[in-house]
């Protein structure tokens, strides 16, 4: 077992034990979101709207740049390229997450929200998305091969 195995194993087991709870959460909580909202929607309704479909797209994102480390070595390092735009798509996530943090953090200091603020402090509930994340930002930097 060398460096880049244990890598992915730590990734796969980060992935299962904290990203997939907390996906599934999301997608329910939106699906749930999205039937509350009723049809002549406002600026805000739209807003939240497009706030939980881009964090969607960051959750898939991260999923397929997670399962592209752990599924091939090759796949990781040759096809970058192809991984581009779904590793773009998990940086506005965790962009988004940073966004809930801040605004939860807010809420607890007392700050009288509306109610868009109310649910955009929700998505906290993804922020266990960011440990994976933040591993395979260090595996990029690092310029891991993640050789077998």
């Amino acid at each position: 077992m060398n460096r880049g195995s244990v890598h992915r194993m730590f990734v796969a087991v980060e992935m299962l034990v904290l990203a997939l709870p907390a996906s599934v959460v999301c997608l329910f909580s939106s699906v749930v979101l999205f039937l509350t909202l009723g049809f002549p929607w406002s600026l805000m309704d739209l807003v939240v709207m497009h706030f939980v479909l881009i964090g969607m797209l960051g959750i898939l994102g991260l999923w397929r740049v997670a399962v592209a480390c752990i599924w091939n070595r090759q796949t990781w390092v040759d096809h970058e390229e192809a991984l581009y735009w779904w590793w773009r798509a998990a940086c506005l996530g965790a962009g988004l997450v940073g966004v809930s943090l801040a605004v939860f953090v807010l809420l607890g200091l007392g700050w009288d929200a509306p109610k868009w603020a109310i649910i955009i402090a929700l998505g906290i509930v993804a922020s266990p998305l960011l440990i994976p994340f933040c591993h395979l930002v260090y595996l990029r930097r690092s310029g891991s091969k993640l050789e077998r």
